[in-house]
């Protein structure tokens, strides 16, 4: 008994210090315990009351096997007990017992949390008994109990067990039991080293500009030169990238398939940068961390600070990177633009191509609004065009409606987003220290000539005509935005200096990056007042395009007189300038013809005159009878009188004499006065003769 319990209280020492070294160390499924116990003997070996021996005191040395996943765990124990006998029928029994025992068996574990549990447990084995008197004897021994363990650290833990004991022939009885239980650590003897093969000799990454950021996915922003320094092949070499702030994953630059000893290859660096990068608005800098793993095992990796530029910054080494501030899908661009052109709807032209009076409305819209020309205070276009490594800053749209001001490039930028988003194609020009924008008119150079449109105002590219605008003169219309940029390109393409970038095309290199958005809105110009100056400079481009047709009309001479006002008074009429239509129609009617006459009723048709267009269709048919537009000129005109049974005839005529035509014309003859009122701003109801 006297060396029972230092030898116990020795194990449970042992394993509190072994706690203390590993209790962080992942465990091996293996764990030891010592559990001291105190046992008390209940029947004899037959079941009958016991009455030869005493209590005793002993303990258990045990380890236990656990599998991951699995709820029973195998069992091995050392068992030691020493006790003594019971008086018998009054007279003291001198002497005393011993027992060592070998045991296995199951044990089943419930978790009740992160630190408890309750245990099961069955163990037999065989047990050596000695007495004091020198006799010994073997047998058999049995326990079934259980447990309940607490954890005191992530190895060691304490439980309170009680059981029941039978050994065979002696007697049976119970045991309790305070245990500790350690479990042993995983073995933290490392493979042997491999020898590293690769080694990263050059590697160098180019400063970030936030406005190319989805070019890096396709375009190099750095290079590494990676060795191999060993002494046989790497293979399956995997080479990839990591900007913590602004990347989502690491981007995998190359595969390699093989690296020969003493072969080095020069890997170009790749980036998915993502959208948290255009919120930086001054020069930081950025860990960027290179990752190379190769030959199943063999890795290294090399960390470097990287300079990223705030997001407005750009180089003029390629004029084309101005396209990707071009955004027309901003929301500010989008409310504004719909806006002006909601402005100038009803004002518009029938005559006049749409894409012009599109670019008359924004210009005029953007002054009605405020826009200035401010030359940028840091490095104007023209000082960093002539430096090409001098870094530059550029606003979004939106920043330069906020601003209400800009240079020459965040003008052509604000510009061309009004024009991509309404459809219209754009440009930027370049000339030297200068930028401005240009926009397809809508026409082709044939159409542009056949409209008597100066070609020296235009710049012809792939067959299309296109208007160069100056953006800076804030001042001034758009005729004279016009007139100075054409007078700008034709000065430098004389000269070889002037260059032209379609919008599209430098997308495909610089694609668009718009601000992230943010909620704001953009309160729009009075529309009274983008209307106003609308309809006069549109007025004023009318009587210039209208005055250069005419001229190439001329003035005819003997039966060509009449032929020529008639053609004159149908382009004014076009151009909704009516008092000159009317003016030379007169003329050439009275002059005999008949054309004029019917395009004088157009033009009183179109005026809500339906009395004095009928007149002059009917006129008409008397001078040229049988001409199948006279007659629908007529029916329309009858039916919207209420002359039903007239205008039935003049179109069942019309039909004989013109099918097609009639066909064509019936839609818009109407079925009742009301009808032919709607139908009066309708230029494609008017023929015109």
């Amino acid at each position: 008994m006297k060396r029972t319990i230092p030898f116990l209280i020795a194990m449970a020492l042992f394993c509190q210090a072994l706690a203390a070294e590993t209790a962080r160390q992942p465990s091996s499924g293996w764990a030891l315990s010592t559990t001291p116990s105190f046992v008390l003997p209940i029947v004899d070996g037959s079941f009958g009351a016991n009455e030869l021996f005493s209590s005793a005191w002993g303990g258990f040395v045990g380890a236990e096997r656990a599998f991951a996943g699995k709820p029973f765990a195998l069992r091995l124990g050392l068992g030691f007990e020493s006790g003594g006998f019971l008086d018998a029928d009054g007279i003291e029994v001198s002497g005393s017992r011993s027992e060592l025992s070998l045991t296995g068996g199951l044990q089943g574990e419930k978790r009740l949390g992160s630190r408890a549990s309750l245990l099961a447990f069955l163990d037999a084995g065989l047990g050596y008994g000695f007495l004091s008197s020198g006799d010994k004897e073997p047998y058999a021994v049995g326990r079934l109990g259980g447990s309940f363990e607490l954890g005191i650290s992530p190895s060691l833990s304490a439980s309170l067990e009680a059981s029941w004991l039978h050994k065979m022939g002696l007697y049976g009885g119970l045991g309790l039991g305070l245990g500790l239980s350690y479990a042993l650590p995983a073995s933290s003897k490392a493979p042997p080293a491999k020898l590293r093969l690769l080694e990263l000799g050059s590697f160098a990454i180019q400063p970030l500009f936030p406005i190319l950021r989805a070019r890096y996915d396709e375009e190099p922003l750095g290079r590494a030169t990676i060795s191999n320094t060993g002494k046989e092949a790497a293979t399956d070499v995997r080479v990839s990238l990591y900007l913590k702030q602004y990347m989502d994953a690491p981007k995998q630059c190359a595969v390699i398939a093989r690296i020969e000893p003493g072969q080095s290859v020069e890997v170009p660096l790749y980036a998915l940068v993502n959208d948290s990068i255009l919120a930086v608005t001054e020069a930081t800098k950025a860990a960027a961390e290179l990752s190379i793993e190769y030959s199943g095992e063999g890795a290294l990796s090399r960390s470097w600070t990287v300079l990223v530029y705030d997001r407005n910054a750009l180089t003029w080494d390629d004029d084309r990177k101005a396209a990707a501030f071009v955004s027309s899908k901003d929301p500010w661009v989008l409310d504004l633009s719909g806006n002006i052109l909601a402005a100038c709807k009803d004002a518009r032209s029938a005559e006049v191509e749409r894409n012009m009076q599109t670019a008359i409305a924004f210009h005029e819209g953007l002054r009605a609004y405020g826009i200035g020309y401010v030359l940028s205070p840091s490095r104007p276009f023209a000082q960093a065009s002539v430096d090409k490594a001098a870094v530059d800053s550029l606003k979004f749209p939106r920043q330069t409606l906020g601003y209400r001001s800009g240079d020459c490039a965040d003008l052509s930028v604000l510009y061309a987003s009004f024009f991509e988003a309404a459809g219209i194609e754009t440009a930027f020009v370049t000339v030297p220290g200068h930028i401005f924008m240009a926009f397809d008119s809508g026409l082709s150079m044939d159409e542009a000539r056949a409209r008597a449109l100066d070609e020296r105002e235009l710049i012809a590219r792939g067959g299309r005509a296109w208007v160069p605008l100056e953006t800076t003169m804030r001042d001034s219309g758009f005729l004279g935005i016009w007139r100075k940029a054409a007078s700008e390109w034709r000065e430098a393409s004389a000269a070889g200096a002037a260059a032209f970038y379609p919008m599209h095309e430098s997308w495909k290199g610089y694609p668009p990056v718009g601000l992230p958005a943010d909620g704001s809105s953009v309160a729009a110009p009075p529309p009274d007042k983008v209307r106003a100056a609308f309809s006069a400079e549109l007025a004023r481009l009318a009587k210039l395009e209208v005055e250069s047709r005419i001229a190439r009309i001329g003035g005819g001479q003997g039966q060509e007189t009449a032929r020529a006002r008639n053609d004159r008074g149908v382009l004014y009429a076009k151009y909704g300038m009516y008092a000159e239509a009317e003016r030379e129609l007169k003329a050439a009617a009275k002059e005999g013809s008949a054309s004029a006459l019917v395009n004088l009723g157009n033009i009183a048709y179109m005026k809500s005159d339906l009395a004095g267009a009928y007149s002059f269709y009917t006129q008409a048919d008397k001078r040229l009878p049988n001409s199948a537009k006279i007659l629908l000129n007529i029916a329309r005109t009858a039916s919207a009188l209420g002359k039903e049974s007239e205008a039935a005839s003049a179109l069942g005529k019309a039909k004989q004499l013109d099918p097609s035509q009639a066909e064509r014309f019936s839609s818009v003859v109407p079925a009742s006065p009301d009808a032919g009122r709607a139908a009066e701003a309708d230029a494609s109801g008017v023929l015109w003769l």
